[in-house]
């Protein structure tokens, strides 16, 4: 069973502050390039044609939801496919409110299916958060790479922009290959454990049981090892992963065409493989807030967009993305808890001794 893992407190104050200074950041910058024309841009949107964005925007967590449970099930673990939802949207939530690299979100998938699905075993669970996660990289730098073929060979777009979407490829292909490597190697894999235990020890200044840790190390590549010989379900989580990231961009075109722009869907495939690179990594500021809405209003402009139109839609796709997953991963977080908690009650009180009338 999964007895270490613990859901991730949001710093409820810090994040709060840190929110107000990355939409100031934003506001400051938006006011440079002028509000009014800003607004007069988002005044054109069809709302019709937005509310696509919000579906597709809900089908893209859907879709990844789908493509964990593949995995998910091929271990045995007994969960509904509305809970695993509800779980990858809890994990979304404590991304957007705790800058950690995605390290908050896939603790909560930990935390939350072993207290689900009563099953669940700490190295098959993160066996298949790490999985996952290879499978939803794939589609992100194939669909990185033809987007910048695409805009190399049609377009004329300046250096920087060129030379941040090749180091995006270069990192993301870099931390993949690497993160591989370490999962199928078990003496990387038992070093980076043994170098872990010794820095707890150091900090804690007391022994680890590092023969348990080092167990559990083990089974975590067992149980990756496993997945890997089951091509079925990888192969179905990877059908899943790729409808997921589809679903993810069309949120960008479906803003785009609320607003009556027109814009090829590989120089969106560009644009969004740069901006998820950023927002999942470890900035300062919650989702990326202001930095990663700055990044991708300049890299829509890089690619023929108008400055002020580029400005609307990075608003609308954020407010369809960012904001709606934030809101619906508050509502799935608390409701997670209620549910977790209630099951706690109903086994305390299966184990409680029994009374009379």
């Amino acid at each position: 069973m999964v007895r270490d893992v613990e859901l991730p407190t949001i710093p409820g104050r810090k994040s709060a502050v840190l929110v107000v200074l990355g939409l100031a950041a934003y506001f400051a910058y938006l006011s440079h390039l002028g509000f009014d024309e800003v607004t007069a841009s988002l005044a054109e949107v069809d709302l019709a044609i937005f509310g696509l964005a919000f579906l597709l925007s809900l089908l893209d967590v859907v879709f990844n939801a789908l493509s964990w449970e593949a995995v998910v099930r091929e271990l045995d673990y007994r969960i509904s496919l509305s809970d695993v939802f509800l779980i990858y949207m809890s994990s979304i939530f404590l991304n957007n409110l705790i800058p950690s690299g995605s390290v908050s979100g896939e603790t909560a998938r930990l935390y939350f299916l072993n207290k689900v699905a009563g099953n669940a075993r700490l190295e098959s669970s993160t066996a298949s958060v790490a999985v996952t996660r290879i499978i939803t990289a794939v589609p992100f730098l194939l669909g990185m790479a033809l987007g910048l073929a695409y805009l190399v060979i049609w377009y004329e777009i300046p250096s920087w922009a060129l030379t941040t979407c090749l180091s995006m490829i270069l990192l993301m292909a870099s931390v993949g290959l690497l993160f591989l490597g370490v999962c199928f190697s078990e003496s990387w894999l038992l070093g980076i454990a043994n170098l872990v235990i010794d820095q707890a020890e150091r900090l804690l200044r007391r022994s680890v049981n590092r023969n348990f840790y080092c167990g559990i190390t083990r089974q975590f590549q067992a149980s990756i090892f496993l997945l890997k010989n089951r091509n079925g379900p990888i192969i179905l989580s990877t059908f899943w992963a790729f409808c997921g990231w589809l679903s993810l961009n069309l949120v960008a075109f479906a803003a785009f065409r609320s607003l009556g722009v027109e814009i090829p869907i590989f120089a969106i495939f560009a644009v969004y493989s740069v901006i998820m690179v950023f927002q999942n990594m470890p900035l300062i500021l919650p989702g990326g807030l202001g930095i990663v809405d700055i990044l991708m209003i300049a890299l829509f402009t890089a690619v023929g967009v108008s400055l002020h139109d580029a400005a609307a839609v990075t608003i609308l796709a954020r407010v369809a993305q960012l904001w709606f997953h934030t809101l619906l991963g508050g509502i799935s977080t608390a409701y997670l808890l209620r549910k977790v908690a209630k099951g706690g009650d109903k086994l305390s009180a299966s184990r409680s001794p029994a009374t009379g009338p």
